[in-house]
């Protein structure tokens, strides 16, 4: 009875997989590429001149994940015949696709980023490298209906921004106030998030919105990295001295967003001639952009600034 019910076990599991190997067909696209349909549900045909919403995901020959749309939001594109017949294999197959369509197919990195998306290859990866495509049809719109999804996404990425903004707060705020403690500064905190300390207290006149300021400055990561500092000699002492630029106090409009809010806010606390260190949380600062090379996402960071003049 116990080898009865493996058979059949054996024979339920074999016309299980033969059945799902005959659902997937190798099909290939006008243009000839050949890609595998992997699920069909027979739906509405993509329209020339509305819009269809695709999932997407790539692998590379490894099975590392590139992309996915889980992640980084799903892939809408205009139909347009005229247009996508210019983009190469991969969307010469999303084109073909029905709702409900999912595909696989193999394409080289070139074919992919180069003439489908129009972007570079990615710095690890090669033009010639082979990836695997995963895409899915996922909906289909007229122009009234592509621009509400469009406002939805945007909604919802919004409100996924200020969640992980809100998150990231409390992140940096406990990083400052540790930094704090361990080197004994006893800094005051702004309703935003700022903690600042006057390290120098002049009467002289305070900074307000629209007017024109001059500020020295040496600007540094928790860790003490100097990115950028206005004056030339500590710029030549910590290795950040650019020859092309000319080391002076940093002349702008303060409290009109011509510089991070954690300035704007800044330097309209102190008075003309006064010196102050700032802790900036990065949402005050570059936030999870971060600044080129040399300011990683999400950092927080301390300006040691002198308010030279209130013009």
């Amino acid at each position: 009875m116990k080898n009865y019910s493996k058979l059949s076990l054996a024979l339920f599991l074999s016309l299980t997989l033969v059945w799902a190997c005959n659902n997937e067909k190798k099909l290939e696209t006008p243009e000839g590429v050949e890609y595998v349909l992997i699920e069909s549900k027979d739906g509405e045909s993509l329209e020339e001149g509305g819009f269809a919403i695709f999932s997407l995901r790539l692998e590379d020959s490894k099975d590392s994940v590139l992309l996915n749309s889980e992640e980084v939001g799903e892939l809408p594109i205009a139909v347009q015949d005229s247009v996508l017949s210019t983009r190469g294999p991969l969307f010469s197959i999303l084109k073909t696709l029905k709702i409900g369509d999912s595909i696989k197919t193999k394409l080289t990195a070139s074919e992919v980023f180069t003439q489908g998306f129009k972007q570079p290859v990615g710095p690890n990866i090669e033009k010639t490298d082979r990836l695997t495509v995963y895409a899915k049809a996922i909906q289909k719109f007229d122009t009234a209906g592509f621009m509400e999804w469009q406002k939805q996404m945007q909604q919802e990425a919004m409100k996924r921004m200020q969640k992980e903004a809100e998150k990231q707060k409390g992140i940096d705020d406990e990083l400052i106030k540790d930094f704090l403690s361990e080197n004994s500064i006893e800094a005051q905190k702004t309703e935003s998030g700022l903690y600042y300390m006057v390290t120098k207290e002049t009467s002289g006149e305070k900074a307000e919105a629209g007017d024109t300021v001059r500020v020295n400055y040496v600007g540094k990561l928790m860790d003490g990295t100097v990115f950028d500092t206005s004056y030339e000699d500590i710029a030549r002492e910590t290795g950040a001295y650019n020859e092309q630029r000319e080391y002076a106090p940093l002349e702008f409009i303060v409290g009109k967003g011509r510089v991070i809010r954690g300035w704007d806010e800044g330097i309209m606390l102190l008075n003309e001639g006064s010196e102050a260190t700032l802790y900036i949380p990065s949402g005050l600062g570059y936030g999870p952009r971060g600044s080129g090379a040399v300011i990683p996402p999400n950092s927080p960071l301390i300006f040691d600034v002198e308010l030279v003049e209130v013009k």
